[in-house]
């Protein structure tokens, strides 16, 4: 393999320092090339939506970038949806509909692609208005097989409903999406209850936030300390009253400052102060997401589960967050999405992070990665597949994990519509 020092400028450092084969920028050009660049045993395309996961680009494989050549975005005044290209940003996507007052339910952060989206994508405003993979209204692009595909919501044939179901939440093993087509929402004001706790007042907060109304949800991070975020969207002076109610009891946390928003898009979550290491140039990273339901009296018993695991992390690096789901997440149609984990109530991560080129600290920080994942099984028992770890020795589990009983069509997709397997394995 040549040394290739033009290196793929992305936010996940494994990706950017990778020494990828090739880089290329269209589709059509990668499957109208009769001669197979993927020739090697176990080689597969990397999908480059946005940049944040450490599978678009790997030593020795081709990379595809769609950030150069699909990343329009439009919004149809007369539906309010708007039409992104597979390489979109979440960021710049937020930026063109706040121009027109309008928004769509990102994550905590504004730098992935259309892979948040297409692997569920879960936000601080799900719990009103579903999973990104929810609104969803259109899509194009290509099957691994190099068929071009365009379907709609309500124009789905009986042959193409499996995979309009499979695109939702696992799209990136069988197919390339060019283009998506979003279901927006009016952009309403936003209030913040945010600060550091201790882990005490976290159990206290856990256990109220299992009963907050749909519009409101917490997010925290266990890192050197514990910080909340409570997010809560008012669409009239009724519903901010009726926040106001539900967080009153939070006044007693002295910690918890309150600020307003005009917008999610003005909010930036897991701010510098906290010291966090994602975009350390000299750190390697891996992150697994879990699902679970309410926790309700297993609360006392998580956290001392949790804190065990932040006495023992390998360094600063390293650290425990989580996300809360409900309301509309569970009340959709659970058929309709490879996202089958529809109960859950939580979706907490572990971000195991180790200084590059540092193969002793990455054996030790793989192991606390995966000895905490064992200790949160219990309350969080599947997989939310944000990342592809087809690298790692978890992957089959956290396939049947992330996938459960749709797991045996996903493979019978995959072999119809990715025969040569050039896109990630399953």
């Amino acid at each position: 393999m040549k040394n290739n020092h033009n290196l793929l400028e992305v936010s996940n450092i494994n990706s950017k320092d990778a020494l990828y084969k090739k880089l290329i920028y269209n589709v059509e050009d990668f499957f109208l090339n009769d001669d197979s660049e993927l020739s090697k045993e176990f080689e597969h395309l990397c999908i480059c939506s946005g940049g944040t996961t450490s599978s678009c680009a790997k030593n020795g494989l081709i990379t595809l970038d769609l950030r150069k050549n699909y990343n329009k975005i439009h919004l149809e005044r007369e539906t309010n949806i708007v039409t992104i290209g597979g390489g979109v940003i979440m960021g710049d996507l937020m930026n063109y509909l706040e121009k027109h007052n309008r928004s769509f339910p990102i994550g905590l952060s504004k730098l992935p692609g259309a892979g948040y989206i297409l692997t569920g994508g879960i936000s601080p405003l799900s719990r009103s208005y579903g999973l990104a993979i929810d609104n969803i209204e259109s899509i194009k692009g290509f099957l691994g097989n190099g068929k071009f595909i365009s379907l709609k919501k309500n124009q789905i044939s009986r042959d193409k409903q499996l995979i309009w179901e499979a695109i939702k939440g696992a799209a990136p093993f069988f197919s390339i999406i060019t283009e998506i087509g979003l279901r927006t929402i009016q952009s309403y004001p936003i209030q913040i209850i945010e600060g550091f706790i201790n882990s005490n007042e976290l159990s206290e907060i856990i256990k109220l936030s299992e009963g907050f109304p749909a519009n409101i949800s917490l997010q925290w991070i266990y890192a050197k300390k514990i910080y909340i975020y409570i997010v809560a969207e008012f669409k009239d002076d009724l519903e901010k009253e009726g926040i106001k109610e539900n967080l009153l009891t939070l006044k007693k946390f002295s910690t918890l400052e309150q600020k307003f928003y005009g917008n999610l898009n003005e909010i930036n979550f897991f701010a510098k102060e906290l010291e966090l290491f994602e975009l350390n140039s000299k750190n390697h990273s891996e992150v697994i997401s879990l699902l679970g339901e309410d926790l309700k009296n297993d609360v006392p018993i998580f956290i001392k589960y949790l804190n065990e695991i932040m006495d023992n992390k390998p360094n600063n690096s390293c650290y425990v967050a989580s996300q809360q789901l409900g309301f509309k997440t569970k009340q959709l149609n659970h058929g309709s999405s490879f996202f089958v984990h529809r109960k859950s109530t939580w979706k907490p991560w572990i971000y195991a992070s180790w200084k590059k080129n540092d193969l002793q600290e990455k054996e030790v920080v793989m192991d606390w990665m995966y000895k905490s994942w064992s200790k949160l099984k219990r309350f969080y028992p599947n997989i939310h597949l944000a990342q592809l770890h087809n690298h790692l020795n978890s992957h089959r589990e956290e396939l049947q994990l992330a996938f459960g009983n749709r797991i045996e069509e996903l493979k019978t997709l995959k072999n119809i519509c990715d025969p040569q397997s050039i896109l990630p394995p399953l």
